[in-house]
């Protein structure tokens, strides 16, 4: 018997998944340099059960520098891709040091519960443990339709 998103079988109410991705984007108080920068928020992610195999990388672009932690999120509604990159400008296209993705699934009734189940894991669980290793002036978690999208001329 199905109940808007949820299916009934035998005694198990089934609820549906929904892909709720969320991003994470902060500014420093301060960065010494990517490499020391990036390797704070390694081992504030590296906390995180949930978070499996991490690795940072380093990359350097025309004269740009910046550090890229890779992972994946293991989670019962589904393991995803775990994105995070540390540089050390902050421009008014890329307002942050650190910007993270989330891609994850989460299991409600709606997508809107879902897309809030993700963004209190994240506010609950990732901020403080990135707030306990490095100094951050803001930081915050959006949804895929609130990070800045510059307009193309």
């Amino acid at each position: 018997m199905a109940r808007g998103s949820q299916i009934l079988t035998g005694d198990y109410l089934i609820m549906a998944i929904f892909r709720a991705d969320h991003y994470l984007i902060a500014e420093f108080k301060d960065i010494e340099d990517t490499k020391t920068s990036g390797q704070k928020v390694l081992d504030a992610l590296s906390e995180m059960s949930e978070l499996k195999d991490l690795a940072i990388v380093s990359k350097r672009l025309e004269g740009k520098q910046w550090s890229e932690i890779l992972g994946r999120i293991d989670v019962s509604a589904g393991s995803k891709a775990f994105w995070a990159m540390i540089k050390k400008d902050v421009s008014e296209r890329e307002p942050y040091n650190l910007f993270i993705r989330f891609d994850r699934n989460a299991e409600a009734e709606t997508i809107e519960e879902a897309r809030e189940k993700v963004k209190t894991w994240v506010e609950s669980e990732i901020v403080p443990k990135i707030k306990s290793k490095i100094a951050v002036k803001t930081i915050k978690v959006l949804q895929p339709n609130e990070v800045f999208m510059p307009k193309l001329e």
